[in-house]
């Protein structure tokens, strides 16, 4: 796609060093990216807008890490960016969640950057689009200094996004399928989990994890909570809702207000969020929009089944009843009934995540994925 370059690569993250949810995918790419610049005898840099603690991953790799923000919003942060980028001999450059086109593009361009790749994982449906406005927004990310010369996306679908309403050229677009290790069971019992939380033993748990923002619904959660405690009262159903985030206190006084403290669990923020996947019964995933969620994957490879919106870049993952349920959005009553499905049949439950395991190992594993990004680095870089 791209001619080979004989300069360095420039590694460009969105957020300190010390911050991160997902982002040990991202972590693992650009080591990965190291490898196969120091293959062709060149190097790697790694922009953070700030250092203060790295992670392991980038700590044990060959990887030089800079603070520098890229490409600079001042003036001041323009010129250090344009001197790095010229001192190091930069001439490749990943970005990650950036747009196809921007005028910032060109400036770097005259800095010494010869290819730019974005690998974008942003969330979210978008229509195609067409008409006058689809062939002005064609032409314009076809430019060549302002636009990038590829982008990496996470899924099929993703893909057809960024063609059809993107209008990104569909030979400058290469799916790497986002994986990840198969879940492994916890050492800790399901007893020791479900009591660490002061979950009564005897509970049917549904798990839910991911940051507490609007966007990831987990009000609709809270919510056919309070329908199964009307329609099923005395149910030993408790929503395991862990993640930080702006909604959480929220979250709290929704559930206070509720009355549901006993069928609800609000932890936060929990380093060992996977560990509850082994006290978990099923999962639900209730979020607006996804790239492709790597939370569902996981609750998948944990055995676990899971119910989804009938958004589809949330639903891509999921087969109706042979792995999960996928509810209409905003049905409260209609994804209670499947809640209420698998609350009364373990066997029902069990086949269903033997199913979701069996996909999620076969298909979205990380080895797999990091397969992908290896061709598709021979191919953009």
């Amino acid at each position: 796609m791209t001619q080979r370059r004989t300069g360095n690569i420039l590694l460009v993250s969105n957020y300190p060093s010390d911050v991160g949810y997902a982002w040990w995918l991202m972590e693992h790419f650009w080591v990965l990216l190291a490898e196969h610049f120091s293959q062709k005898g060149q190097s790697a840099y790694l922009a953070y807008p700030s250092i203060t603690k790295l992670p392991s991953t980038i700590k044990e790799s060959s990887i030089k890490t800079v603070e520098l923000n890229v490409p600079g919003q001042t003036e001041s942060e323009r010129q250090t960016a344009k001197s790095f980028i010229k001192q190091h001999n930069i001439t490749d450059l990943y970005l990650t969640d950036r747009a196809w086109f921007s005028v910032d593009y060109a400036r770097l361009r005259a800095w010494g950057v010869k290819n730019i790749v974005v690998h974008d994982h942003t969330p979210g449906d978008r229509p195609a689009i067409g008409g006058l406005k689809g062939c002005v927004k064609a032409l314009r990310h076809r430019l060549p200094l302002a636009c990038a010369d590829a982008q990496l996306c996470v899924s099929d679908l993703m893909k057809k996004r960024s063609i059809h309403n993107g209008r990104i050229p569909s030979e400058r677009c290469q799916v790497v399928q986002n994986g990840i290790p198969p879940v492994t069971p916890s050492e800790h019992t399901r007893e020791a989990l479900l009591s660490s939380l002061d979950i009564p033993a005897d509970s049917t748990v549904c798990i839910t994890t991911g940051r507490a923002h609007p966007y990831k619904r987990f009000d609709f959660i809270i919510d056919v909570a309070a329908e199964l405690q009307r329609t099923l009262p005395n149910n030993k159903l408790v929503f395991l809702l862990i993640g930080n985030g702006p909604a959480l206190e929220k979250l709290r006084e929704k559930v206070a207000k509720a009355g549901l403290e006993r069928n609800i669990r609000l932890p936060g923020f929990r380093s060992d969020a996977k560990e509850f996947l082994s006290a978990a019964d099923f999962a639900m995933h209730a979020a607006l929009g996804e790239g492709f969620s790597l939370s569902i994957v996981e609750y998948m490879s944990a055995a676990l089944p899971v119910l989804v919106p009938d958004i589809p870049s949330v639903k891509q993952a999921i087969d109706h009843d042979l792995n999960g349920f996928v509810y209409s959005k905003d049905d409260v009553k209609q994804a209670a009934d499947y809640i209420r499905a698998l609350y009364s049949s373990e066997s029902y439950r069990k086949k269903l995540g033997a199913n979701a395991k069996r996909k999620a190992d076969a298909r979205y594993t990380l080895d797999n994925c990091t397969r992908e990004f290896k061709a598709a680095c021979q191919q953009v870089f």
